[in-house]
């Protein structure tokens, strides 16, 4: 059955547009004119693909800019997707500097149209109350359809949602499908060693975007993830 289920910023840090452009500021997008995040400073930084949008928040360790980067070089009809894709979090100084905390970077398969954030599915919040912000980001692998499409039904493709808390990465990697047994959801150690209010934030988080058809979950266990096999 397809669908039978069913910050914090003490100094909001407003940025260029996501895949759906809108002149509307964003939660927790950085000014465009932050000087620290300037073409020069970026690229001193180590930044290497494009980057298309910029985030910023404060909490209780510091203040930090995340910034989304996409290659966007697979042109299709109705979008462009990227066959890479890289996010960095920066620690910004009072000076401006830029030192970074960590960064992700992921790829399409050979079996796949191309990659790209869901950035309005993006969030920066203190899940537990530790007084540290706990970034989630979601970005999708999207199925062919022929030489000028790619497949963006729900129930095609592959999804990953990326959170961090307290240093630990999670990832959790979801693929869809037609039928129940096409679906999977699998997630690393570390989302099992989260405070129990993280893991039911992700979970509801699942639910919701599968409620609201941004994505084709496997709902078998009310959305909580399996273990991710060894390599």
């Amino acid at each position: 059955m397809k669908r039978n289920l069913l910050t914090l910023a003490a100094f909001a840090l407003l940025a260029a547009a996501s895949h759906a452009q809108t002149t509307k500021a964003e939660p927790n997008a950085c000014p465009a004119d932050a000087p620290f995040l300037n073409a020069d400073a970026v690229k001193k930084a180590g930044v290497e693909l494009p980057v298309f949008k910029r985030y910023c928040y404060t909490d209780k360790s510091g203040s930090y800019a995340l910034l989304l980067s996409e290659k966007q070089d697979l042109p299709f009809t109705k979008e462009t997707l990227s066959s890479a894709l890289q996010a960095t979090l920066f620690k910004v100084g009072s000076d401006g500097s830029l030192t970074r905390q960590w960064s992700i970077r992921d790829f399409a398969g050979k079996d796949d149209a191309g990659i790209n954030f869901r950035s309005k599915l993006s969030e920066f919040a203190d899940l537990d109350g530790d007084g540290l912000i706990d970034p989630i980001l979601v970005y999708r692998f999207f199925a062919p359809s022929d030489k000028d499409n790619f497949d963006s039904d729900d129930f095609s493709g592959a999804i990953k949602i990326v959170a961090f808390h307290q240093g630990r990465k999670v990832v959790i990697h979801a693929i869809t499908g037609d039928l129940d047994g096409d679906r999977s959801t699998r997630a690393n150690a570390d989302f099992f060693a989260l405070p129990k209010p993280v893991r039911a934030h992700l979970v509801a988080k699942m639910a919701g975007m599968y409620k609201a058809g941004q994505f084709g979950f496997d709902n078998s266990d009310d959305f909580m993830p399996k273990k991710a096999k060894a390599r």
